[in-house]
Parts: C-alpha cells; structure tokens; sequence
C-alpha cells in the first residue's frame, strides 16, 4: 500500500483535518495505524506489524445493496488498526475449498426479503447447507448479520450462517449480532468485541492490550458531514402529480435542494428521508389507550404525543414488538398467533398499532412501557431519479403515495403521504444519501443497459439515463417500463420520447396492463423481445430491474430464465444457470421494495 508522503505532525486542528479529506480510503487507514502507534509508542513506527502471530483474518461479505459491504470495511479498518494480517472478500468472490484453511472468519451478511440469502451469499449459503460442507477442527468465527425488523424473517440469512458455521464444529469468537436498518452503532459495537476476542485468544499474555480499544480512522480529525444520524434539511423546491385525470394511481415528482449539504451521489443511489406520523394516526393511537398527549416520558424530552408524531413507528407492526407486546400484556391469543408464522404473516399485512391494540387489548398499559415498546421511526429509501451531473445541488424522487381501506380503517404509507400531504413546496425534509454500491451504470460507457421498471421503478433509469447522456457514454439504453394505463400513466412519457429522438434511448418498449382485454406486463414484453434480450446479453449487456419485489421481480426473472432457454435451445436447469451466473457478475441488478 502507498503510504501517505508526508504526515503534517504537530500541526493545527484545521489543517490537519483538510490535509485528512484529500487522502484516499486505504491511505486513511494506513493513517489510522500510524496514529495508534504514536499514541502507544515512544518512537514513531515505521510500519504497523504485530508482534504476535495472528492466523489471516478472513472478513466475508454478501450483500445486495452494498450496506453488508461497509460494515464490513468497518470492521477491517479495526483490525488493520491493530496491524494483523486481514483479507476483505465479496461472497460473490470467494473460493469456497479456503473454508478449510481458513482460520479466523469474520461474516457480514444481509437478509433480502423474507429469509434469502442475497445472490452474493447463495453458493456458500448452498454449500453450508449441503451434502459437501466441510467439518470445522480449527476454525474461529463470528457473524454480523443485517436486516429489517419489519420482516418476519428478520436476519434469517446471519442467522443460518450462525448456526451451520457452529453446527460444523466452528468456535464463535464473539456472539453474533443483528441489525436493523440503522446498522451503524451495532456494528461497530461488533467489530469492537470481535477485536477484544481475537486479541483476549492471541494476546492474552498482555492483559493491556487484549482489552484496550483501538482508534480507528472515524476518531481522526474530520469535518462534520450530513449522514442518517445527522440529515440535511432539504428544501422542496418542486412538487408535481404526474398522474393524468381519472387515474387511480398518485405518483408525484419533487425535487429538493441540496445546495451547501456537501451530499452526493450517483444514479444508483437512493435518498433517506426521516417522516412524521400523521396527526391522525397518533389521535387513533392516543384514543384507542387513553392516553393524553402532554403525557412526560422518562429519558425523553418529548412528550407522549410528540414522540408518537416524530419518534415512533405506529403504521408497521413487526415480530420485536409483537413479541413485546406479548410479554408485557401475557395475552394468550396473541402468543398463540406467534406460534404461527404463515398465520402471523398474514395478521401482519396491512395492519398497524391501533388495530393491534383493537385486537388484543392491554390491562394497565402505561404511557412509558407503551413509549418503550415501539420501534424508532426508520428512515425510508427512495430510489434517485436524477443525475447530479445534470441538476447540481439537487436531487429528484419519484414518490407513489400509498393509501388503502384496511380492517375498516383509511390508512396510508407513512412516508409517501409525509411528502404528498405534510410537506408543502418551500418546506424542508431531514434526508441523507444512502449508496448504493451494485446498482450503478457500467463503468465501460460502451456496455449496453436493459432497464426493466414499472410504476416508481421508473425513478433509477431516469438518472442512469440522464447520467450516461452527460458522460456521453455510447453504449446503448432500452427500457421497458410497464404501468395501469397508456393515457393517464406513461411517467415522464415527454422525456422518454425526447430520449428516443435524441438518441439517449436506443429503444423504448412499454406495457400498459389494463389498456387491454389481456393484461400485459414487462415480463411479456421481454418474451416478446426474447431474440433481441438475448442477443444484448451476449452482447455483455447489464439488466437492471427496478419495482414491485413480491410479484414483479419474479415474474422477471422468470420470463429471463424462459428467454435464455429459448435461445440457448437448453434445458431449464442450464438456463437458470445462465441467469444465476448473470448475478453472480452483477450483470444482472435489482432494486427492488
């Protein structure tokens, strides 16, 4: 590694921390060691060795989105702090006969939606579970696992690589964490007790160091930056229904402001927002347990309605707070319903606090263990729909508003009518840019792209659009793009045909479901296109899908495996390999909700 050329000791704060910005992110963690040994040796170190012998520290991540990547660089810049011999490897990446040399294995692995490994985390997940698993004699591990409460099957992937990496003889060095999708704190917490037990087992004859903690590169000087814990108020500078007249669907462009954030970002990426509840969802919830609002919370400075209103989710209910709930009121039917998990699914879908409470109601419930109960609002992801290249200093969402009649009650998606309804132009919502590693534009602008979205998944093939258009990338651009009706539905219909005459979009192809006897979706146009599809994969094409994960994604997939058999004149267990490999390349990308 090319260490930094020189290192500005002795100098002020303020121009320690500009000369820190301009390092590049290896260089940085070089810089965190060097730091480390000037604040534990009485000469400076010329480089960052340990002294003990330490088995390769293998640190495996899979990951969809990119969020299982970072905590795991987390991790290493901990253990290279240190100066032991470490190795960062994707899932995607790993050659599976190292699990028998390999000594010390550090996981970091996702969940994506209801219990599946990612495409990164599949062959080793397969290979744990199977017939050719290796038995472990000498091999430590731990594992972090990351994933979203709001599922049922929260973590399941960690979890799984857990237990078999255990049940095949493996050690755990330290016990293994989940994560919600606030990650951040939890993992370090991790990577700092994984640390302790490498350093307790290795260097137990040194009771100091086994049990310090080290500084990373996050305890340098550093400039204050925008982030989940910390967002930016972003001024809504336009706001407009995209929707024609008699649709039924609410589907609104903004654009907010940036200027003076310091944030950026790629096509790819997707915004944060942090919402408010609806004031009449926590009058529901205060009605429905008596409570008053002015009610004071211990180790809150809010009240009961404002940490209801800013503080609390109450439109989702999730497995931690049902078994909370289940606990704390000793409800028999309820821990009944627990037992059940396709039964839970189900009561799950489509309700929230106040019809849990309407369903099993709680003797002697107070405000502070009802307070504790609830699961902190998580910000919600929406895929960018612009290019930072071509609208500097702001960034564009493409927002469905979700509204329903569920269990006799009108309800509505927390965020999408936060920005609908409770945010006006001129306004500001507290965001933060959240990187999407995987789901970028090829780094050749020649590579083809075939975009597959529908409704708001239009968003990210706006801005891969607009993104190659100024990079002047000459790689072809097809989107197929499916939505109810051609009259009231096309999204940005005027900016794709400008596309197409411009030449930005080699090809345009769009289904419009209801606009017809026989529904037609982007699956069926894909069938229809089969020749073509496949001729731009061989071609070295990337395929992108961006909508519904529960119906639509597969139904894609799907449609993809069939286009590859029919072309390849192959079986389908050939074709379903051709695909798998396609995401093993990340050829094939999903962003998907």
């Amino acid at each position: 590694m090319q260490i930094p050329s020189s290192i500005p000791i002795g100098l002020e704060n303020e121009t320690i921390q500009k000369w820190v910005q301009t390092l590049p992110e290896a260089q940085l963690l070089w810089l965190s060691g060097y730091f480390y040994g000037l604040a534990t040796a009485k000469t400076v170190p010329n480089s960052v060795n340990s002294k003990v012998e330490i088995p390769k520290i293998t640190i495996l991540y899979g990951t969809q989105s990119g969020n299982a990547k970072k905590a795991a660089k987390s991790v290493a810049a901990k253990i290279q702090t240190r100066g032991w011999q470490s190795e960062l490897v994707d899932m995607n990446e790993y050659p599976t006969p190292r699990l028998k040399s390999d000594k010390i294995l550090l996981v970091v692995v996702s969940t994506y939606g209801e219990g599946e490994p990612p495409a990164a985390a599949e062959t080793l997940h397969q290979l744990l579970h199977g017939q050719r698993a290796p038995k472990f004699t000498d091999l430590d591990f731990s594992i972090l696992s990351l994933g979203d409460k709001s599922y049922l099957q929260f973590c399941q992937t960690g979890i799984d690589f857990d237990v078999q990496l255990s049940k095949l003889g493996g050690r755990r060095l330290a016990n293994r964490v989940d994560c919600d999708v606030d990650f951040h704190d939890d993992s370090e917490k991790w990577g700092d007790a994984v640390v302790a037990a490498i350093a307790q087992k290795y260097e137990s004859a040194t009771a100091q160091t086994a049990n310090s903690f080290v500084k990373t590169a996050s305890s340098l000087p550093s400039i204050p930056k925008f982030d989940r814990k910390n967002p930016f108020g972003a001024t809504v500078l336009e706001k407009i229904q995209l929707n024609g007249r008699g649709s039924d669907r609410e589907t609104y462009h903004l654009e907010l402001s940036l200027e003076n954030s310091g944030l950026t970002y790629q096509a790819g990426d997707s915004l944060g927002i942090l919402p408010t509840n609806s004031e009449r969802l926590v009058s529901e919830v205060l009605k429905k347990t008596g409570f008053a609002p002015a009610t004071a919370l211990e180790n809150q400075t809010a009240n009961l309605g404002e940490f209801l209103l800013n503080q609390a989710e109450l439109s989702v209910l999730n497995l931690d707070l049902l078994k909370k709930y289940a606990d704390l009121t000793q409800n028999e039917a309820l821990k009944t319903l627990l037992l059940d998990k396709k039964q839970l699914q189900t009561y799950c879908y489509g309700r929230d606090v106040v019809d849990l409470l309407t369903d099993f109601p709680a003797q002697n419930l107070t405000p502070q263990a009802f307070a504790a109960l609830l699961r902190n609002m998580p910000a919600r992801l929406y895929s960018i729909s612009s290019s930072l290249e071509m609208y500097p200093d702001e960034v564009h969402l493409t927002i469905g508003a979700v509204r329903y009649q569920s269990f006799g009650r009108k309800k509505e998606g927390v965020c999408s009518s936060f920005m609908a309804d409770r945010l006006a132009i001129g306004e500001k919502a507290n965001v933060f840019v959240e990187n999407n590693e995987f789901f970028k534009i090829p780094k050749n602008p020649d590579t083809p792209i075939i975009m597959i979205g529908a409704g708001t998944g239009i968003a990210p093939f706006r801005a891969f659009v607009q993104e190659r258009q100024t990079q002047q990338a000459r790689g072809k651009n097809w989107l197929i793009f499916g939505n109810p009706h051609f009259t009231t539905d096309f999204l940005y219909q005027l900016e794709w045909q400008q596309a197409l005459k411009k030449g930005h979009l080699a090809q345009l192809d769009v289904a419009f479901s209801r606009d017809q006897a026989a529904k037609v979706y982007v699956q069926h146009r894909l069938l229809e296109k089969s020749k073509q599809v496949f001729d731009w994969l061989e071609q070295g094409a990337h395929f992108y899908v961006c909508g519904d994960k529960n119906r639509m994604a597969g139904d894609v997939e799907r449609a993809l495996v069939e286009v590859v058999q029919q072309n390849m004149a192959s079986t389908p267990e050939k074709a379903i390999a051709y695909v798998k490999q396609l995401k093993q390349q990340r050829r094939y990308l999903e962003d998907v909700y």
